[in-house]
């Protein structure tokens, strides 16, 4: 199988089930890692897995090295203050995230420090601040992490809750032995319906808390951006436009089934038999991406969707042979071009004009999705 080797943004890692459905197109995906071992102790981790099937593999910018059990310990103390830790760091470290110049280097060690409880946990020299400033964007991080697998578990339940009041009511009206189909679907969506949606100043906050540890250097060129936030894309939208004066190209738009599987495992095998027999429908999808990437036409007049119309109806027909729509359902997946701009440039302050290959950003939308488009 080709390889398309894409940048995840800007989460951390892979916990939940509807981020599996984005390995059938990108089973070459690369994800920033907060620290260098694993931070949240027995809370379950699908990136685990998956990192072991070679899907994706991780990278750890400015690696903590010595200061990672203390890292540790803090972010076990950030899980211990339910009540109280989102205030504090809410108010605290992202407001220092979004304006820097209002608080000073002794002031940011007060806030790490008042977490952990410790009166020196770093050094106050002036030449730490930077150190400090990579310490709240881990914290930005983790919590953005800790937060959204507590709201899908937090809806799973909610999800459970219903469906065994709706098999009570089956029961008294005497209709507890019918069968009745699953519907992956409909599970997924009782999920969703019960999360919150994203908060748009949290999203931004954490892409540039992203974005800090991404400019630590040691990550691979890739070909392609892949989000599943439409507000941090429109960050990368904002900056192109600000350093070329030129909007991005929208190269067309697929769509993707909106649940494989209600656990990693189920996931894992859909992506792998996937995989399997449909080689040739993913290398052409990658093969296509790859000549746009390198295309010296980006920005004129493209018609993607009748360059890939051949390509679309084999895959909606592959698709539903798989993962029917009326069970997986569908969500969009969006294809945008940056002409003369390398993926690595969109994510740097400033621009290197001698690049040569077109930048891709890929949004796989995460929200409310319909058994039909």
């Amino acid at each position: 199988m080709n390889s398309l080797n894409s940048l995840y943004f800007p989460e951390t890692t892979i916990c939940s089930i509807s981020q599996y459905p984005l390995f059938l197109l990108f089973s070459n995906m690369h994800i920033l890692s907060i620290a260098e071992n694993n931070i949240h102790g027995n809370m379950t981790q699908a990136i685990d897995s998956f990192i072991k099937s070679g899907y994706c593999q991780i990278h750890t910018p400015s690696r903590l090295g010595k200061d990672l059990e203390r890292f540790f310990h803090l972010v076990n103390d950030l899980k211990s203050r339910k009540d109280d830790y989102a205030s504090q760091l809410g108010h605290l470290t992202l407001a220092a995230i979004s304006t820097p110049d209002r608080y000073s280097g002794d002031s940011q060690q007060e806030i790490v420090s008042s977490l952990l409880g410790e009166s020196q946990l770093l050094p106050s020299k002036k030449g730490e601040e930077k150190n400090l400033q990579l310490w709240q964007a881990r914290l930005v991080l983790t919590i953005g992490e800790i937060l959204d697998k507590e709201e899908e578990e937090i809806a799973l339940q909610l999800a459970l809750l219903k469906d065994e009041e709706a098999e009570l009511f089956n029961e008294l009206q005497g209709k507890s032995d019918e069968l009745v189909d699953e519907n992956p679907f409909e599970e997924f969506s009782l999920i969703r319906n019960n999360m919150n949606p994203p908060d748009r100043g949290n999203m931004q906050k954490r892409f540039q808390s992203w974005k800090q540890l991404y400019n630590e250097g040691n990550i691979p060129a890739c070909d392609l951006l892949l989000t599943t936030s439409n507000d941090a894309a429109d960050l990368i939208f904002e900056s192109y436009e600000k350093k070329t004066d030129k909007t991005a190209v929208h190269l067309g738009q697929l769509s993707l089934p909106a649940i494989i599987g209600m656990n990693e495992e189920d996931g894992l095998h859909a992506i792998g038999a996937f995989h399997k027999t449909d080689t040739d429908l993913i290398n052409t999808f990658t093969d296509n991406l790859l000549q746009l990437k390198a295309s010296d036409n980006l920005d004129k007049s493209i018609n993607f969707e009748s360059a890939f119309s051949s390509f679309n109806a084999s895959w909606e027909r592959h698709l539903e042979a798989h993962f029917p729509r009326e069970k997986f359902g569908r969500r969009p997946l969006a294809i945008y071009g940056f002409a003369k701009m390398s993926c690595s440039s969109l994510l740097e302050d400033e621009y290197r004009a001698t690049d040569q290959n077109n930048g891709l950003m890929v949004i796989a939308e995460s929200g409310p999705t319909t058994p039909s488009i």
